[in-house]
């Protein structure tokens, strides 16, 4: 009888280890089991990676000009043919015409990129007198049509005098953003070269 005891609890004994045993492998098993499967863990970061949104593509700027053949102030009524205008050095003087709007062929062309586009003309009620004698507030609205059908947008900056020996204006053309002077004479006596600065905006087409 105490030998069959003995056996009983010996049975117990052993069972109770290989219990804690194979418990203790199954807690090491599942602690290590993300480490034993990588393929699983990998196909996870792929399928991951691929639902990251894409980056669109960076659009690519246009460089659009084009000569300046019409220019119109809409809040004004003033829309003009423009002609292709030049400097005289034996006199001083520039190609001027009654009816049209001249675009110095010295400035840079109606653009999206840079330089001052310079198109002039009377001071009369047939060309710029409209502005010229009540000058437009800022953000006036000016556009320029070109020979190749662009339509460049401007809004009026600032508004100067000049006297008729300041030719600053034209210095460095091609330089800073692209910008629309418009240039008329005022005064009692046609005594100002009052130029409107225009700045880009946008192209209409």
């Amino acid at each position: 009888m105490t030998k069959l005891k003995l056996s009983v609890q010996k049975i117990r004994y052993v069972s109770a280890v290989a219990t804690v045993y194979i418990m203790t492998i199954g807690i090491i098993g599942y602690v290590l089991s993300p480490a034993l499967l990588p393929s699983t863990t990998v196909y996870a970061d792929i399928k991951k990676s691929e639902q990251l949104p894409h980056k669109p593509a960076t659009p690519r700027f246009v460089v659009v000009s084009g000569k300046p053949v019409r220019v119109t102030v809409p809040d004004y009524g003033i829309d003009l043919p423009v002609d292709e205008g030049f400097y005289n050095p034996a006199d001083g003087s520039w190609t001027l015409s009654e009816t049209h709007a001249q675009f110095a062929m010295i400035s840079v062309l109606a653009n999206n990129f840079g330089g001052n586009t310079f198109v002039y003309g009377h001071g009369t009620d047939a060309v710029f007198g409209k502005i010229g004698t009540a000058p437009p507030p800022v953000g006036t609205v000016a556009k320029i049509y070109t020979d190749n059908n662009h339509v460049f947008v401007y809004t009026l900056k600032d508004v100067r005098n000049l006297t008729p020996n300041d030719t600053s204006v034209l210095d460095n053309v091609s330089v800073g953003p692209p910008t629309l002077t418009i240039q008329t004479c005022t005064g009692t006596f046609s005594e100002w070269r009052t130029m409107f600065r225009f700045g880009f905006e946008r192209l209409e087409q």
